[in-house]
């Protein structure tokens, strides 16, 4: 879930819980409400002749609570904004190399109009509020959309609401306004018009905040997470800052862009494609080696290596999400991860250099999180994950992958327990801890008669082989990583003999362990004595030897 950052000077970035939050404006006496309309409140699509160039469109939903009523004109207004943000997008996907891509919309012929599905509300205003009040509203779209199915065309919907009220300073509040999937909320009030776009009024501010803020939150619905300008961007007068940052709050008033980052998502965007292909089915996908190094004649973190995919892959995106202060990192934590974008080396490599003095924090209490991810051609993108801190100011890389022994005709051969309720999923089962897949994991049994530590893996290699060490992954997103652990060797899978006590770190990547000295074996086994969340349960993704 991606939910997003409020105008830049005009709010605090929040480490917590899975929205943005909007600023908080000083209570001001509400302007009267006239009486809601209840006579001509009937659901459905603009009047008019609206068509498409493309199958996939934005499903531009106006829903409107029953104790409220619509704003004036916003049918012309929000058509205004709308084809403002559509060109707006085209002109930043151009700059980024990928021509006059850009969102599909229903317009009609002379362009001036977008197609807006109008649906009333079966329920008050405070049953759909700022926190939750997605859900109904979304039930409520769903089973208008199950009866009109020819009115959503895409996977992709923009709701708007019209404010529930607003102060006698003019600063309005509502419900929902932020992002969730595919889905995004925004709101609309009688100073949501395209007169106001560029002003620095206090009309014109304020208009940023929500205009800028319904963009922003449509990035979001269109697949973006949040990313920061490059340092030397900040200056740049044909790019300022990064709307999937506080761009929200420079929209229209100063330079405001899309990174290279968010182009090559938007790329490969169902609605952002005039094709026919389909979009968003199950992909696999991961980094299988990856060299990390500080190049100091760069100056930079040169990252190399190679991946595997169940899809063609477009582009690959570096996300370097700062611990700054102990904010977190991920969702809602990520205003400030700064991003590069390379292309594919042949069929399964990549290269980048990530300057450091591109970087805003490289103090030593600022640790990074480093997300890879892999921009599939079907519009997914899937991720590994990657840690990594400074000392005095240089990149302390230890993620780098070393030469494992090749998997081939490994087999796990006992296990303490596993998961087996993933409903055809791999996820659970101990085989995935050799199947070469970081994305992929095992999980101890915990649907049914939960198994309690230690929890432990039998491997047979197939063969007596020669190994300095062994290697393993924690599950991605660090959900039941494994503390403490022992690890045996065996020639004939019978009698084990300890090979070492290891502490795994609760960290991402492949973590490496080395052996006192090198050992001969056909059999090892994995024994798990704790977890680092202090739970009974276990989970890992990828186990090896190198």
């Amino acid at each position: 879930m991606k939910k997003i950052l409020y105008a830049f000077a005009l709010c605090a970035l929040v480490a917590c819980g899975k929205k943005d939050i909007l600023p908080t404006p000083t209570p001001a006496p509400p302007t009267p409400e006239p009486p809601v309309n209840t006579l001509s409140r009937v659901s459905g699509p603009s009047s008019g002749t609206f068509s498409s160039d493309r199958q996939y469109n934005l499903n531009l939903v106006y829903f409107v609570p029953a104790d409220v009523n619509p704003i004036n004109d916003y049918q012309k207004r929000l058509s205004e904004l709308m084809l403002w943000t559509r060109d707006w997008y085209k002109t930043q996907m151009g700059l980024n190399g990928y021509g006059s891509q850009t969102f599909g919309l229903f317009m009609n012929s002379a362009k001036t109009r977008v197609r807006i599905t109008t649906i009333y509300g079966t329920k008050n205003k405070y049953e759909y509020p700022y926190n939750g009040g997605q859900n109904p509203m979304m039930a409520e779209i769903n089973s208008y959309f199950a009866t009109h199915p020819a009115e959503k065309t895409s996977d992709h919907t923009l709701v708007i609401i019209p404010r529930y009220s607003i102060g006698s300073n003019g600063t309005p509040s509502g419900g929902p306004f932020f992002g969730l999937g595919k889905w995004c909320f925004a709101l609309d009030y009688e100073g949501m018009n395209i007169t106001n776009l560029g002003k620095t009024n206090a009309e014109g501010n304020l208009f940023s905040v929500w205009f800028g803020g319904l963009v922003h939150e449509l990035g979001h619905g269109l697949n973006l997470p949040h990313d920061r300008q490059k340092v030397s961007e900040n200056t740049d007068p044909n790019k300022g800052m990064s709307l999937m940052w506080a761009g929200n709050g420079t929209l229209g008033i100063s330079p405001t862009f899309l990174t290279a980052t968010d182009a090559a998502i938007l790329h490969v965007n169902q609605i952002f494609n005039t094709g026919t292909n389909s979009y968003y089915g199950a992909v696999t996908g991961g980094i299988t080696k990856i060299k990390a190094e500080y190049v100091v004649a760069k100056n930079a973190i040169v990252l190399s290596g190679k991946f595997t995919s169940s899809d063609d892959i477009t582009s690959i995106v570096y996300y370097n999400d700062p611990n700054y202060n102990n904010e977190g990192t991920g969702a809602n934590r990520d205003y400030n991860a700064i991003t590069w974008e390379s292309k594919p080396i042949g069929t399964d490599g990549f290269y980048v250099e990530i300057p450091i003095n591109e970087l805003v924090y490289t103090d030593n209490a600022t640790p990074y999180e480093l997300r890879v991810k892999l921009v599939h051609k079907n519009g997914n993108v899937t991720e590994t994950v990657y840690n990594y801190s400074f000392s005095n100011n240089i990149p302390v890389l230890n993620f780098s992958t070393r030469e494992e022994l090749s998997k081939t005709n490994w087999q796990v051969t006992s296990f303490s327990s596993e998961e087996t309720s993933g409903e055809g999923s791999v996820n659970g089962k101990a085989s995935t801890l050799i199947d070469g897949n970081a994305s992929t994991y095992w999980h101890s049994r915990w649907s049914s008669n939960t198994a309690s530590y230690p929890h432990y893996i039998v491997v047979d290699m197939a063969a007596s082989q020669t190994a300095t060490g062994v290697a393993l992954a924690q599950r991605g997103g660090l959900q039941r990583a494994i503390k403490d652990f022992d690890v045996l060797t065996s020639t004939d899978g019978v009698n084990f003999s300890m090979a070492g006590t290891f502490v795994a770190a609760n960290s991402n990547g492949s973590q490496y362990f080395d052996f006192t000295a090198p050992k001969t074996f056909r059999y090892f086994k994995i024994i798990a004595k704790n977890a680092w969340d202090g739970l009974e349960f276990a989970a890992l993704s990828e186990v090896g030897m190198y």
